[in-house]
């Protein structure tokens, strides 16, 4: 056990804390950033806080950030209770709508901020910061409060119930579930983790009642602590911790690296390293550009480490078109030495090809795996939706053409390589004819 866990278990002993399993593996983590998801009634204010209290000695200021002062409230009392009992406080300030202060006998300052306040700070670097009802902050507020942190490298700690399983917060728990660039992990607090509210555990009467009568998508999330993909989203079966993870195999050991290749321009220029080996496709990094010409995106593909190791690639049929111009495949054939194949992928094929991988129909184990660099792929999996039903409409089976860049690129690249999921029928020619 390290020095200042030492430290903090003593600190913890002296207030009474002693963390269920749940709680534990977020504090022991060494993650700099960590979001702990938690169902209602879950401790999570309180297991805020003991982080807060476990750390209070090693730093000089700690803030606690909420969408206003009022949700920074559970977390500073339990604050006020467990430094009162170590006789840690100088002086106390809570004004009434205004930021609280605690002042700490070693000059340690812990004060609440709302997040617009924060934004404002300039020239004060905390040590640690506290996110109180995370969940509710806005994903530019969360950029903030992490770029506070750089300057004194900083941790912080995010706490909340899901707000509906869509937004950054529900993005990035998906995201830290597994290897990622962010120095950053997830936890989930269920609510049945309190033992001391459900004696029970998940087994309690009232957690049974509650499974009766919640929707189970809104069980798991208000309750379960995990976020439910939404019915919409087009790839359900992406889970990060399934599908993601650090590849650290040299790339000379993969037979061929292949790139695959969706071109554009304000949406996204997005390039894949892909290989396979076996039965399993790896896929090890990604270009991904906005308002780039394929020439900045083949520089920038030039400069990566596994680009002396590709061979061909795959890139969408459109990569085909002159427009009065040299084609995507003329252009990466001129400037890359590279050809480049392009078949006709329907939608829908490429989508049912894709998840054969994400999970095989077989076995449902997955045979995909993902580095952590390509971001924006795993972003893009946890945005890419079929169209909300509305009622008396219709409405396209097809979904939304936007957050699927780097997706497009990988159901090429599957399609050329393994063909249709299923056989189509042969389409019959309808004349398209204009009247005047």
């Amino acid at each position: 056990m390290q020095p200042s866990h030492i430290v903090r278990e003593q600190l913890w002993a002296r207030v009474g804390y002693t963390p269920y399993a749940e709680q534990r593996a977020a504090h022991d983590s060494t993650a700099r950033i960590r979001l702990i998801a938690g169902g209602e009634r879950a401790g999570k204010s309180r297991s805020a806080a003991m982080e807060l209290v476990g750390r209070f000695l090693e730093g000089q200021l700690f803030w606690l950030v909420g969408p206003d002062y009022d949700l920074c409230r559970p977390e500073f009392a339990y604050l006020i209770e467990a430094l009162e009992a170590l006789d840690a406080i100088e002086t106390l300030a809570t004004p009434s709508g205004q930021s609280n202060r605690l002042l700490l006998r070693n000059g340690t300052v812990i004060t609440t901020r709302t997040a617009q306040r924060a934004m404002r700070l300039a020239g004060q670097a905390p040590d640690g910061i506290l996110g109180c009802e995370a969940a509710q902050l806005s994903y530019e507020s969360f950029l903030r409060l992490s770029g506070r942190l750089a300057e004194r490298r900083g941790w912080l700690w995010l706490s909340g119930t899901f707000e509906g399983s869509r937004g950054w917060y529900a993005e990035k728990f998906r995201a830290w579930q597994s290897d990622n660039p962010d120095e950053a992990a997830s936890f989930s607090i269920p609510s049945w983790s309190n033992r001391t509210l459900f004696p029970g555990g998940r087994t309690d009467p009232e957690i049974e009642r509650l499974a009766v009568a919640y929707p189970p998508d809104l069980f798991q999330e208000r309750l379960g602590g995990v976020p439910c993909p939404p019915v919409s989203l087009v790839f359900r079966e992406f889970e990060p911790a399934a599908h993601v993870r650090t590849i650290k195999d040299a790339y000379e050991s993969f037979d061929n690296i292949e790139i695959a290749v969706d071109p554009g321009y304000a949406g996204a220029y997005a390039v894949l390293a892909v290989a396979k080996r076996g039965e399993e496709i790896f896929v090890l990094d990604e270009v991904y550009m906005q308002y780039a010409i394929a020439a900045q995106v083949i520089h920038e593909c030039q400069q990566r480490s596994w680009w002396p190791h590709v061979r061909s690639g795959v890139i969408d049929i459109a990569g085909r078109q002159h427009h009065a111009a040299p084609s995507q495949i003329q252009i990466w054939a001129a400037q890359a030495q590279l050809r480049l194949r392009s078949h006709r992928v329907w939608i829908n094929d490429g989508i049912d090809r894709l998840r054969t991988f994400l999970r095989d129909p077989g076995s449902g184990v997955p045979r995909i795996t993902i580095s952590p660099r390509c971001q924006a792929l795993i972003r893009e999996f946890g945005n890419y939706r079929y169209h909300e039903p509305r009622e008396h409409r219709p409405i396209s089976e097809l979904p939304i053409d936007s957050d699927n860049h780097a997706i497009k690129a990988l159901c090429y690249w599957l399609y050329d390589r393994f063909g249709a999921v299923y056989r189509r029928e042969p389409r019959q020619s309808i004349p398209f004819r204009i009247t005047w």
